[in-house]
């Protein structure tokens, strides 16, 4: 099974079984708003003199894109795009004249060449089988000139905090999960998984660079988030 089809069944679990936000917020020691802020602020930067489509990547329940509609963008349309149906299924709130909710997977895009103004990603692209294939189908459908705002917890460049985080995640995380979502606990340990085998903070940005376009702004939180903004 690869880790894209792997994802589809842990999320759909998580979705059913905890309350994410909460967890997420545990889990990011309390960051979570204000990484979600800063990713806001990129995604509304990106949108000034555009009103979209906008592609929320990997939308899981719809968080970010509630977070940033919180913050007053005010796009004509947006596609809420993930492989697990449970938290799709799961967003009530958003108004559904100005929202698509997609089931499918990043590597291979339902949506025409040059159609999607700006695309977001938070804490998705991890998840993906093949990042390199699913950044190339994200510079397919941006328009001339779109961008790209990932916020992710990615391995970091420093040896020492690769270490530390491989500590939390083995002895911390089991712990914290326990306390708020003790019935997915194995789910949300698969986020060790998602850090094996893939560069550095450093070699993401070179990715994005390489398969979307410009990197316009990259920035590090605690060493392990980024919020990394491309333009086509």
């Amino acid at each position: 099974m690869n880790m894209t089809h792997l994802f589809k069944d842990v999320m759909n679990k998580v979705f059913a079984y905890s309350n994410y936000d909460l967890v997420n917020n545990v889990i990011t020691l309390c960051l979570l708003p204000k990484l979600r802020y800063w990713a806001s602020l990129e995604i509304i930067s990106s949108m000034r003199g555009y009103e979209g489509p906008l592609l929320d990547l990997g939308a899981g329940d719809g968080s970010m894109t509630r977070y940033v509609l919180k913050l007053g963008l005010k796009p004509k349309f947006i596609v809420l795009l993930d492989p697990a149906i449970n938290g799709l299924l799961s967003i009530k709130d958003l108004r559904q004249e100005m929202v698509d909710k997609v089931v499918a997977v990043g590597e291979a895009l339902p949506l025409r060449s040059s159609s999607i103004q700006v695309i977001y990603t938070a804490f998705a692209l991890r998840q993906f089988n093949n990042k390199a294939i699913a950044l190339t189908e994200v510079r397919r459908v941006l328009r001339k000139g779109g961008s790209l705002v990932v916020l992710e917890f990615w391995r970091p460049d420093n040896a020492l905090a690769h270490i530390v985080l491989i500590y939390y995640l083995t002895a911390i995380l089991p712990l914290l999960i326990s306390l708020v979502a003790p019935r997915t606990i194995k789910e949300y340990l698969t986020m060790r998984d998602t850090i094996k085998g893939i560069g550095s903070i450093s070699w993401l940005r070179l990715l994005i660079n390489k398969f979307v376009g410009d990197v316009i702004s990259s920035r590090k939180y605690m060493g392990i988030f980024t919020i990394i903004r491309a333009r086509k």
